[in-house]
């Protein structure tokens, strides 16, 4: 990636992060397709860290809203 065109990514992601909108959302009002959205913001979060610590990253821009972590709960079904 070019550097004006990776600071064209970065004024996007600035300007997706103050709207207040959805990345679907955003994307449909500003003709960005939203898997390059998605693909590039991931390469440009990535691009500066190690391939070990983004492999611990959760691959999710959002937070979890319960703040919760993950669990996983045993269940045993009757037949």
């Amino acid at each position: 990636m070019t550097d004006p065109t990776k600071e064209r990514w970065k004024t996007i992601f600035t300007e997706f992060d103050s709207s207040g909108l959805s990345a679907v959302e955003y994307c449909r009002q500003n003709g960005v397709n939203l898997q390059v959205f998605y693909n590039t913001r991931w390469k440009l979060k990535n691009s500066t860290t190690n391939s070990r610590s983004a492999c611990r990253e959760p691959l999710s821009p959002f937070s979890d809203p319960a703040g919760s972590e993950i669990r996983f709960v045993q269940v045993f079904l009757e037949s």
